[in-house]
């Protein structure tokens, strides 16, 4: 008591001194959100929490409320096959159903890649199948290898490809791993130390500094990439580790989707490391030796999707939004984390009340609970706008898949929530490929037929206990 006394005597004299500096603050802290124009409703949620919550709501928004982030871009030349493909883009979209065409404009203008044909697409439905092509192709590479992951875990998965680096970078083929910092968290000396004695470069995306661009920690580049040699890419859901979730006593082995690219689309792939890299490490990555001309290999026409913080557009949920307006028949949505934005939930809705058949498939339960309850607080609304919701309860869900008519699929790194939709620094891929498209959804029927369907009557029964936990949830989906 007597601590408490003596706090009390020390902080009291300062208290004016306190209220004025909230005050101040506070006021600052209203005037750079307000200037954000962002939506009315959350914009005024900060506002007040900045008045009535004193210096604990500055903290949190310092860490979680920015909303933009800027790479130090480094203009990367572009060499001279490149630019004479570019001329080739308006047949490229000519290729595509009339009723896409305009997803394929609109992702051009947010991001800046084009289509690119000559491109031959493998899927991956399993993790171990994605393991293997992977270290097939670092094993034959002859000049570099480029990988970029949100997580890599130092466990055996994470171990077999570290030795594989070190054993290509013995044979002098140059290798780089970037990790995300917050991501990669567990990585320390012992697994980074004999990359680095071998001559593995490695580098992690924005690492936390306290009094640095604090508010650059909610910024993560959760992309999932791998470059051999310019010409072979990989990219989707799978990140580098052991693929089982421990629930109890039992293992849950996570189900992925997978792509690996070979043609020019893989020259795109490694523009997107080059920046990546370019940022967090500082040395810029230039010539033909990294972008070499990649004769054509298939017929899939591919655009490459870098999307995040750093452009100021709603990139990803624009290109979303546009490829479920153009749908006439289907669109299917397979994502472990479903917590959409107001419009991403109205595109939706839209499109089941006028007839087009959309399908989410969902895991029953994820490793995060409060995702759990904020996703479940859109079932009612989705599902009697007739939304077909099925959840799947063997192993664990983390595709991130989307269809539309058969003829286009979204495949790649983000989630249907906030986070992959205006934090994080994303990685997806529009393939316009009648072929693939349909073995997604092919896959999609599969795992859907061992799901359970949600169906209204239950979701009239929850109580108001669990209404009330899913709606508390809900509000707290922007930082989820």
């Amino acid at each position: 008591m007597s601590g408490m006394s003596f706090l009390f005597d020390v902080l009291y004299p300062l208290w004016p001194v306190l209220a004025v500096a909230d005050l101040l603050l506070a006021t600052l802290f209203s005037f750079i959100v307000i200037s954000q124009k962002r939506d009315a409703a959350v914009t005024l949620a900060w506002v007040l929490g900045f008045f009535l919550f004193p210096f604990v709501s500055l903290l949190i928004y310092s860490f979680f409320g920015y909303q933009q982030f800027r790479l130090r871009r480094r203009r990367i030349p572009t060499p001279a096959h490149r630019l004479a493909r570019s001329s080739d883009t308006a047949l490229f979209r000519a290729a595509i159903p009339p009723a896409l065409q305009n997803v394929e404009r609109l992702a051009e203008g947010l991001t800046e890649y084009p289509v690119v044909g000559g491109n031959r697409v493998t899927v991956f439905d399993h993790a171990n199948d994605t393991d293997n092509a992977l270290a097939t192709a670092i094993q034959q590479a002859r000049h570099h290898v480029h990988m970029c992951y949100y997580i890599v875990e130092p466990d055996r998965t994470g171990l077999r490809f570290r030795d594989l680096l070190i054993e290509r970078a013995r044979q002098g083929v140059q290798c780089r791993l970037l990790m995300d910092a917050v991501g990669s968290f567990r990585m320390g000396n012992k697994f980074l130390q004999p990359l680095q004695d071998a001559g593995v470069e490695t580098a992690f995306f924005s690492p936390f500094r306290t009094f640095r661009r604090p508010w650059g920690f909610n910024f993560r580049n959760h992309r999932k990439l791998s470059v051999i040699d310019g010409q072979i890419g990989f990219l989707g859901s799978q990140n580098i580790g052991h693929h089982f979730w421990r629930s109890g006593s039992r293992h849950h082995h996570w189900r992925e989707t997978d792509v690996r690219l070979e043609g020019p689309a893989a020259e795109e792939l490694q523009s997107v490391f080059v920046e990546d890299w370019n940022f967090a490490a500082g040395s810029a990555l230039t010539g033909e030796a990294y972008f070499p001309l990649s004769p054509s290999r298939g017929t899939t026409l591919a655009q490459v999707l870098p999307t995040g913080p750093d452009r100021r557009e709603n990139a990803l949920s624009m290109i979303f939004l546009e490829a479920v307006h153009a749908a006439r028949e289907r669109v299917t949505v397979t994502t472990p984390y479903f917590i959409p934005t107001t419009p991403v939930a109205l595109a939706l809705e839209s499109a089941a009340r006028k007839g087009v058949r959309v399908d989410l498939l969902l895991p029953k339960k994820t490793d995060h609970p409060v995702v759990d309850f904020a996703s479940r607080s859109w079932f009612k609304e989705l599902i009697s706008s007739g939304v077909r919701i099925h959840q799947l309860g063997e192993g664990f869900l983390h595709s991130k898949v989307v269809t539309v008519d058969n003829h286009l699929a979204l495949v790649g790194s983000a989630n249907m929530d906030t986070r992959s939709f205006l934090i994080n620094f994303e990685l997806s891929l529009l393939l316009y490929d009648q072929d693939v498209a349909g073995h997604l959804v092919k896959v999609f029927d599969r795992m859907a037929h061992h799901a359970t369907l949600v169906k209204v009557d239950e979701l009239a029964e929850l109580s108001l206990t669990r209404q009330f936990s899913e709606g508390l949830c809900r509000l707290f989906s922007p930082i989820l």
